[in-house]
């Protein structure tokens, strides 16, 4: 008994000394982990203060570049604003222009007939080959007649007037057939002239009518009556008159008369352009290339030129051209107008001559029958520009040729 109580006591021993073994065991395991914790902490916060630190160095570096971007920013555009000044203070100054004009020449200007004349004792350079050019295309000639007859028409184009050629065109195949010639360089031409030398060189009658679309019409059934083929020869129909949009859609109805053969030129480069798709398929157009090199004298005879002195020479020439294109009895009213304003050129309060006196006075030269007669032949005469009419004090209708007395007066001496 004694010996077991004592092996029991023994045990007791060993076992509360293990027990406080582990007990101290854990005691310093929970100060190593406190201690761990205390560090970890205090390196969290180390890194913490190190990564604000870090962003103020980089807010303070960014705010450092947007300081300088601004400072260059700026620099740039007072230099970009002083140098735009500096450009416009250096060219602000007069324009400097050359002093040689005309005005300084020896004889600065000339009148129509000295340059007429100079032009045409002028040199032409290369005659050979422009007269080869020329008889290159009159042997399209038979071709354009066959395309002609088979409802075509032509626009001839290129470099150098045409008039020459399609002048031989109509003396070589065109004198036995109808046929009118039309200059659509003429500055006063009317499309009612055109339509009027159809009627009466053609029809060989006078066709009344209310306005130009039914003189058409009516032409165009005459025309088809008839079944005859007539020949229109239209130099320039790209002209400052015709090329109006009105003008235009006139040609391309008459173009689509059966019977009807046009041969037509044009010279502006935008020439084209008056056509828009609906005219261009009633003209029904073959292109060709007839360059000629050849000047332009008759078709710029009625433009104003730098070298000639403006003393009424291009406003005769369209006086003569009127006067040739109408009657004798037209002529002669328009010669008492003329007359009357050159008995009166002195005289400052002349307004014009009455309708009144002129019908009297055209009656007993027999030139009119009635005040209507007289009204229609005055209205050539104002579509061209070459009469006015205005309203006196009285109520009386005036009547005025606006040109120069001293270009009347160079009229009558050419007309007697």
């Amino acid at each position: 008994m004694a010996e077991t109580e004592m092996m029991l006591m023994r045990r007791g021993h060993r076992i509360e000394g293990e027990a406080q073994d582990c007990r101290s065991q854990r005691y310093h395991q929970d100060e190593d982990s406190s201690e761990d914790s205390a560090g970890d902490s205090s390196s969290d916060e180390e890194d913490t203060e190190s990564l604000t630190s870090e962003a103020s160095e980089m807010s303070e570096n960014k705010g450092t570049r947007r300081s300088r971007r601004s400072k260059v920013t700026a620099a740039t555009s007072e230099d970009l604003e002083a140098s735009s000044e500096s450009y416009f203070r250096a060219h602000s100054g007069g324009v400097v222009t050359s002093d040689h004009t005309l005005s300084r020449l020896a004889k600065p200007k000339m009148d129509q007939k000295e340059l007429d004349t100079i032009l045409r004792t002028a040199e032409n350079s290369n005659n050979d080959e422009k007269e080869n050019l020329y008889v290159e295309h009159t042997r399209l000639f038979h071709k354009w007649m066959v395309q002609l007859s088979n409802g075509f028409n032509l626009l001839l184009y290129g470099l150098g007037s045409k008039r020459h050629l399609m002048e031989s065109f109509r003396s070589k195949h065109l004198l036995d057939f109808h046929h009118i010639v039309i200059n659509g360089f003429f500055p006063s031409l009317a499309i009612r002239q055109i339509l009027s030398a159809i009627s009466e060189d053609v029809l060989e009658s006078k066709v009344t009518a209310r306005g130009q679309q039914e003189q058409l019409e009516l032409i165009k059934s005459e025309l088809e009556k008839k079944n005859e083929p007539v020949f229109i020869i239209l130099h320039n129909i790209d002209g400052p008159i015709l090329r109006v949009t009105k003008n235009q859609n006139l040609l391309s109805s008459l173009a689509q008369i059966s019977c009807v053969h046009m041969i037509a030129s044009i010279d502006h480069i935008n020439a084209p352009l008056i056509w828009d798709q609906g005219r261009f398929c009633c003209f029904n157009w073959l292109w060709y290339d007839v360059t000629s090199y050849q000047d332009y004298t008759e078709e710029t005879s009625y433009e104003n030129s730098l070298l000639v002195r403006q003393s009424g020479a291009l406003t005769l020439s369209s006086i003569n051209h009127v006067l040739k294109s109408v009657p004798p009895n037209v002529q002669g009213v328009f010669n008492i107008l003329v007359e009357a304003q050159l008995e009166h050129k002195d005289d400052i309060s002349y307004s014009g001559m009455t309708f009144q006196d002129l019908y009297q006075r055209c009656r007993e030269a027999f030139y009119v029958s009635s005040d209507l007669t007289l009204r229609a032949q005055l209205t050539e005469f104002k579509d061209h520009k070459l009469l006015t009419f205005k309203k006196g004090i009285d109520g009386a209708e005036l009547l005025s040729i606006p040109v120069e007395s001293s270009t009347l007066q160079e009229f009558k001496q050419e007309d007697m």
